[in-house]
């Protein structure tokens, strides 16, 4: 019907997201689909708020991950109001997905 996106209800493909204000840039990966993020090497899994919203937990910080557009997303710490960067897409594909380990101990 209409080709400008405005009412696309899929999700962005997963892929790799840099805050390239840090140096060397930090980057995390998210897979919308199967609602799963790997920062600093741990998987977490995201439960969805709404459907570009998201929240999780890191320790014992509650965070919510926002899709801002499919090439930018943002995380907020709600748990304290000192956190909240943007993220960038990072151009260059995936060869593979990240696997996370699971060393965050608080289990929510």
């Amino acid at each position: 019907m209409f080709g400008c996106g405005l009412f696309y209800k899929g999700v962005p493909k997963p892929g790799e997201f840099c805050y390239v204000l840090a140096k060397p840039p930090e980057c995390l990966y998210v897979d919308f689909e199967n609602k799963k993020l790997v920062w600093e090497g741990v998987e977490y899994p995201l439960d969805e708020k709404l459907r570009m919203d998201y929240f999780f937990h890191k320790n014992e910080d509650l965070f919510e991950l926002t899709v801002a557009t499919v090439n930018r997303v943002e995380i907020k710490n709600l748990s304290t109001s000192n956190f909240n960067q943007f993220y960038m897409r990072k151009k260059d594909k995936f060869a593979e997905i990240p696997k996370g380990s699971s060393k965050d101990e608080t289990k929510h």
